[in-house]
């Protein structure tokens, strides 16, 4: 690996864990939220609403940010195995650009373009 290529790696490699540290915090607070909102007096049709309504919302967050985190482990243990960077479908060599800009990405433009077109 050139020194070109291992600064790179470090730098995706920071980039992932200051991500995963991100993550981590957003599921604590979200963890912290959804305890409040746990019913412990009575309340009125009002309150029960807004309550289910926001209780709603922050585990939906929450269910996104540990999906984000599993995501952030793979690219991790991709780094680690040295096939970070690499696409899952076609095997090329994914974009720099496109890991700055997405550092969990398993496929490149056109695998991902051709995945997402299939689902619709």
């Amino acid at each position: 690996m050139t020194c070109h290529a291992a600064r790179r790696m470090g730098e995706f490699e920071r980039k992932l864990r200051e991500t995963r540290r991100e993550v981590g915090r957003a599921i604590e607070t979200a963890d912290v939220e959804l305890a409040g909102l746990e019913p412990d007096r009575p309340f009125d049709i009002f309150d029960a609403a807004a309550r289910d309504l926001a209780y709603g919302v922050l585990a939906r967050l929450e269910a996104r940010d540990h999906e984000a985190l599993v995501e952030i482990r793979a690219a991790e243990t991709r780094l680690a195995a040295g096939t970070y960077g690499t696409c899952e479908d076609c095997g090329r060599a994914i974009p720099v650009e496109r890991l700055r800009a997405l550092p969990t990405a398993r496929l490149c433009v056109g695998c991902e373009a051709a995945l997402e077109a299939a689902a619709r």
